[in-house]
């Protein structure tokens, strides 16, 4: 009887520091995938800046690359980085009746879902 007590409170313990582990985990990897998103959205901003002012729209049904060098060329973009790791991306720019805009980036530590190396 005393076996299964003790066996049990270890048990119950070792979840408890598990469950906090994976706790603290999730919460320092949302944070992280914060920043990065945030360079996405930087981006897609970036994107939909220029292509509004060089009137740039691709037809109906097809799409169109911004690449990150062609915004920062032009001005619309200074930088494509967080915390030293430097990111390659682009702004897929597509028509279905309005303009829709989709940022993708690839970085060392991070790399938006559906990314593709044009």
């Amino acid at each position: 009887m005393k076996k299964t007590k003790i066996l049990f409170i270890i048990w119950g313990v070792l979840v408890v520091v598990i469950l906090g582990l994976l706790t603290t985990l999730g919460f320092m990897l949302k944070k992280t995938n914060k920043e990065y998103r945030y360079l996405e959205d930087t981006l897609k901003v970036s994107g939909e800046k220029y292509s509004s002012d060089n009137f740039i729209y691709p037809p109906e049904g097809e799409k169109i690359i911004i690449s990150k060098d062609t915004l920062i060329k032009e001005g619309y973009l200074e930088k494509l980085e967080y915390n030293n790791d430097v990111c390659d991306g682009y702004v897929e720019v597509s028509k279905n009746n309005v303009a829709l805009y989709k940022a993708f980036i690839k970085c060392n530590k991070y790399t938006t879902k559906g990314y593709k190396k044009n």
